[in-house]
């Protein structure tokens, strides 16, 4: 036996045979060295390197000290005693006490042993090894844990992450936290390092599955949330980092694969088959899988520990942060499109980022709905309170909110905000800043693809080699697969489930938070916590609830924004796969829409309420009006308990378009009124709404005079408004065009110069286009007159409305039948939609409907500029040719009709024509029946005259100061000074006859 002058480590072979040591066979099997020479094992004999010796009991510290010399080794196959197996000449350090923990691991299960000393000497070098990895020079322990990662993709053997675990708990214990995640981050930074370069290779088909499982070896244990917390900061960019700086983070690089590019201006790689209405199921499996192990990794974060929720948290808050300028992406005109595509993170990051939050808010939706536990007043934390009060999203209480506040008015905040609160809110601020720009750039390219089209048309006609047809050729197939692209993304229908239940418990937080009762508000003032806590579901009594909480001053404007949007491109995209499926969502949506869209108390923005009505087209059942929806069944217009809400709610938002005070541009309210337009001519279908709208009527001629002009009444004014500017531009265009068209017919265009025949032809599609766009909203607007005054008459003949429809009505026949109908006679009338058959039919209905009432009838005889006797001729020769004989009857009587009260009225014009100057009304130069004095101005007009111009304007026509009906004040001596004059014309004539 070799002597301790010889050897030091002699010394520790009588510690072995004296004390409680390791036995050398579990040495042999579990470190696969002996330090036997004689020992018959297939392992490495460490005697020349440590001591030799045969004893059955080895000490603890001879074992660590030959357990070391062992790791030392640079070569191992001198020391193989007899056939040594691969695993015992292993040279990498790592890889070889994984294996050993893994041996110890297996005898302690199957054979009962103590294995706690051998497998602690385990753990301490390899402590050691990931501490002073320099030690152990040249070797790279991030390149074997690399390697250990990827070979152990079984779920069921779990020795790997164990072995990470215990590993990385005794560098924890070893050293001080702070030095132990700096070692740990030197092993396992160059790891991660190399698999984002990995990823970035991938795309959603090449995409490996065992990149997930790398990942999830940090995020696994609760025990070593230390790993969690290196891997999120390693993911982390600098804290002033771009929205694209984002994308080239480890998760960046994740979220960026997709159905779409990676980068805003990379290139397609999907759907280079030209078909416009392909979708792809198996790419719709490849994306859902991936955003659900995104979704895993990142739920993972969240739930490890304290710290990593809270650096997750700030990730999601920094990068929705620095994305902000998708927002105006598409509005804004100073911000270049390129520069901001650069410096924000794409449509595929953003869209991915989306899906993820959307299924972390699953737990808010039905049935938990945990979103009854979100605080509305989270965007009013000024920036001093936000990490106080756990607020992670930057610049929350910068956002444009549903009700303004007085300016340096301190909002309602909570004491604490809630990780469900900061999840609702993060996740509408991703849709915000992800899908809607993907909608409208969706929208876009779809509307140059139209173009494309149409032009490739007209150059194919002509030459069809040209170079010219094959750049548009090649265009048209990039944008149909840009359009494929986007569409796939946004539709795909797991994802879209998680979103429509997302929205379905937005809108229900929407309706609890506004539903609120006073008391329950002032018991959330004391506990400084204002989430509903309940479902109420309470019933909508009126079309305001009678308490508006002051927090709505701090419920983000784009909540509803978001819900609308969704609703809006949801069924154009997917038609009903799933909308149709998850029935219970239209309650929910309803009564927000109504409670919502109907009241200025609740959103300031008369635009965000025109949204929502056309929100509400989408729970439509059936086709309207041209739309390309299928039909589906919806219950909520029969069954709903607040479906008689929806009328005056409608009539509300139509109203308050107009009366912004703001300058709407036309398109833009027709745009609003379109959707509306759908919805009053579907609940016309049904005679328990018919009979809202008669109510109203009946509610309107109750309070002509009230200081508020009645609803109904501003409706129908703006609906003739609306009419007559329609149909002039309409027929304004339509002149135009023809007067184009036979320029070009003549051949007038091929002597003009390239440029000027490009001129040409531009404006030829551009007043196409406008013309089109008027014709569609002029003919919705008059089918709802018609539609209106088949149940509701009076109201149309009451002294301040029967002039205006009767001078309109008569303009539009006499346009449309009269002499001059051949100048608005067009190529092609189906191009721009111009339909004047149709329009004369629908005309002649309203006439018809309003002609029992006499104050009409002699309306429409008193209307000098487009009535004639002949006006009703040319329209019963009009409707023999167009199919409408059978209203010739009907129109036929009330001709006679109004012919016997022209002569009538004329004769009382001659009686009356030199009536002296202050009878006459100062703005329509007529006789005054029933004239006023306005207050202000102390001027003295008709009182049907005053009435109809304070319906779209509330001010003085002759100061422009405020007024209302109420103020204004009969002039009874004058009116009987007027009544007695005309008394005495009409008494001389019969004298004189």
């Amino acid at each position: 036996m070799t002597s301790i002058e010889e050897n030091p480590f002699a010394a520790l072979l009588q510690e072995g045979a004296n004390s409680d040591g390791v036995p050398h066979k579990l040495v042999e099997e579990v470190l696969l060295f002996t330090l036997n020479k004689a020992s018959s094992s297939a392992v490495l004999c460490l005697a020349d390197v440590v001591v030799e010796t045969s004893e059955e009991m080895l000490s603890e510290d001879l074992v660590a000290h030959a357990l070391f010399e062992r790791l030392m080794l640079a070569e191992t196959s001198q020391y193989a005693a007899g056939n040594a197996s691969e695993r015992a000449m292993e040279r990498r350090a790592m890889c070889y006490l994984k294996g050993a923990f893994t041996r110890c691991g297996l005898i302690q299960a199957e054979r009962k042993i103590d294995c706690s000393k051998i497998l602690a000497l385990i753990l301490n070098n390899a402590s050691t090894c990931m501490r002073q990895p320099d030690l152990f020079a040249p070797q790279s322990f991030g390149a074997q844990w690399m390697e250990m990662f990827e070979q152990d993709e079984d779920e069921h053997d779990t020795s790997t992450q164990e072995f990470l675990i215990r590993v990385t708990c005794k560098v924890m214990e070893e050293v001080e936290p702070i030095e132990a995640l700096g070692a740990l981050k030197a092993i396992f930074y160059p790891v991660l390092t190399e698999l984002q370069k990995n990823i970035a290779k991938l795309n959603l088909i090449t995409m490996k599955k065992n990149i997930f499982w790398i990942l999830g070896y940090f995020v696994r244990d609760k025990r070593a949330a230390v790993l969690g917390e290196l891997l999120i900061d390693y993911t982390t960019p600098n804290p002033r980092a771009s929205g694209s700086e984002y994308m080239d983070t480890l998760l960046g690089s994740l979220l960026c694969i997709s159905i779409l590019p990676k980068t805003q201006t990379g290139k397609y790689e999907f759907f280079q088959e030209l078909s416009i209405n392909q979708t792809d199921d198996a790419l719709w499996a490849l994306l859902s899988h991936h955003q659900q192990s995104i979704f895993l990794l990142v739920k993972q974060l969240l739930v490890l520990s304290p710290e990593t929720k809270k650096k997750t948290l700030q990730w999601l808050g920094n990068c929705l942060d620095a994305n902000v300028p998708r927002g105006h992406l598409w509005s804004s005109i100073n911000a270049s499109t390129e520069q901001t595509a650069h410096s924000t993170s794409s449509d595929a990051f953003m869209t991915n980022l989306t899906a993820v939050l959307v299924r972390l808010c699953a737990p808010l939706c039905m049935p938990s709905l945990k979103v009854l536990l979100v605080d509305p007043t989270y965007c009013a934390v000024p920036n001093k309170d936000r990490q106080a009060k756990g607020v992670s999203m930057l610049r929350a209480h910068t956002e444009t909110c549903l009700l303004t506040s007085e300016e340096g008015e301190e909002r309602l905040t909570a004491e604490k905000y809630n990780f469900v609160t900061e999840i609702f809110y993060m996740t509408h601020k991703c849709f915000e800043l992800s899908n809607i720009p993907c909608i409208e750039r969706f929208v876009r390219v779809l509307r140059e693809l139209q173009n494309t089209q149409m032009a490739y048309g007209e150059v194919v006609n002509s030459d069809p080699n040209s170079e010219v047809a094959k750049n548009l050729f090649r265009m048209i197939r990039d944008q149909i697969q840009q359009v494929l692209s986007i569409k796939n993304t946004l539709a795909e229908p797991t994802n879209d489930m998680y979103l429509l239940k997302f929205f379905e418990a937005s809108a229900i937080w929407l309706t609890e938070i506004a539903m609120l009762p006073r008391e329950i508000y002032e018991q959330c003032l004391d506990k400084r916590d204002f989430s509903p806590q309940l479902f109420r579901n309470m019933e909508l009594l009126s079309d305001t609830p009678p308490f508006v909480a002051p927090y709505m001053q701090s419920v983000p404007e784009s909540i509803i924004d978001n819900l609308s949007a969704f609703l809006n491109v949801a069924r154009k995209l997917n038609g009903e796969q799933y909308i149709n499926i998850y029935f219970s969502a239209h309650d929910a949506f309803f009564k927000m829409i109504i409670l919502f869209m109907g009241s200025s108390a609740l959103v300031k923005n008369p635009h965000l309420r025109a949204k929502l009505a056309e929100a509400l087209e989408f729970l439509l059942p059936s086709r309207i009006m041209g739309s390309h929806r299928k039909t589906f069944v919806s219950h909520v217009f029969d069954n709903h308990p607040d479906r008689l809400k929806v009328v005056r709610s409608l009539l509300n938002v139509f109203v308050s378009i107009e009366m912004t005070g703001q300058s709407v541009q036309f398109e833009q309210k027709f745009n609003y009124r379109r959707p509306m337009y759908a919805i009053m001519e579907f609940l016309w279908t049904k005679p328990e709404h018919v009979q809202c709208f008669r109510d109203l009527a009946v509610e309107a001629e109750q309070n002509m005079d009230a200081i508020e002009p009645p609803i109904f009444l501003r409706f129908i004014n703006l609906l003739i408004n609306d009419a007559i500017f329609l149909l002039d531009e309409s027929l304004s265009n339509l002149e135009q065009i023809k007067q184009l068209q036979q320029a070009q017919a003549n051949g007038d265009w091929d002597r003009l110069p390239h440029t000027e025949r490009e001129q040409h032809m531009t404006n030829l599609q551009h007043l196409g286009m406008l013309a089109r766009f008027d014709n569609i909203i002029g003919r919705d607007t008059i089918n709802l007159l018609k539609l209106l005054t088949s149940k509701i008459k009076s109201i149309f003949c009451h002294n301040s409305m029967v002039d205006r429809m009767a001078a309109m009505l008569n303009y539009f026949l006499l346009n449309l039948v009269g002499p001059k109908k051949e100048r608005f006679k067009v190529k092609d009338k189906k191009e721009f939609e111009f339909d004047p058959a149709q329009t004369v039919i629908e005309i002649s209905h309203i006439y018809i409907n309003l002609s029992s009432d006499e104050s009409f009838c002699l309306a429409v005889s008193q209307d000098g500029r487009s009535y004639s006797e002949q006006l009703f001729s040319y329209a019963e020769s009009i409707l023999i040719r167009i199919g409408g004989g059978q209203l010739i009857g009907d129109m036929s009587e009330f001709a006679v009709k109004v012919a016997r009260m022209c002569a009538q009225y004329k004769e009382e014009q001659e009686l009356l024509a030199d009536a002296p100057e202050e009878y006459l009304d100062p703005i329509i130069s007529t006789l005054m029946t029933d004239p006023v004095v306005l207050p202000s101005s102390k001027v003295t007009v008709d009182r049907s005259t005053i009435a109809r111009h304070l319906l779209s304007d509330q001010t003085d026509p002759f100061n422009r100061e405020p007024l209302t009906m109420d103020k204004v004040k009969s002039n009874e001596a004058l009116k009987q000074e007027i009544e007695s004059w005309i008394q005495g014309k009409r008494d001389a004539a019969r004298s004189n006859s």
